[in-house]
């Protein structure tokens, strides 16, 4: 009865592996730094109104990229908005990395006390 689990972790880390293969190789992990949090944006022109959610603007790599707040609010539980005047102290509460290599618009965010689980927000490239 002990063989059962032993071949279950062998036969997962086998599987893992060959995902990690199929994929093209490992995932190149970077860690993004925050640079703004955008307020809400509406612009009015003659016919048109567009309005825009509050962002945060981070440097991930390579990419300059924004999450919008309802991201962090719904995953992480946490309100930009309220550190809107406090960007270190939003640094101190929130921390994000990019995989280099995915193509996916995600970046993996954790807070100090979900210790090292990370949720997966969506993201637009800075425009």
């Amino acid at each position: 009865m002990k063989l059962l689990p032993t071949v279950a972790i062998a036969f997962t880390t086998i599987l893992a592996s060959n995902l990690l293969v199929s994929c093209g190789g490992r995932a190149k992990m970077e860690r993004c730094k925050f640079v703004e949090i955008e307020a809400a944006e509406f612009e009015v022109e003659l016919g048109d109104l567009d309005a825009e959610g509050g962002e945060v603007e981070m440097v991930c790599g390579d990419k300059i990229v924004d999450v919008p707040w309802n991201q962090f609010k719904r995953e992480l539980r946490i309100d930009p908005q309220r550190y809107a005047n406090n960007l270190e102290g939003f640094k101190r509460e929130v921390s994000c990395l990019i995989n280099e290599r995915s193509r996916e618009k995600v970046v993996f965010c954790s807070r100090p006390e979900f210790g090292d689980e990370f949720v997966a927000l969506k993201f637009n490239y800075d425009d």
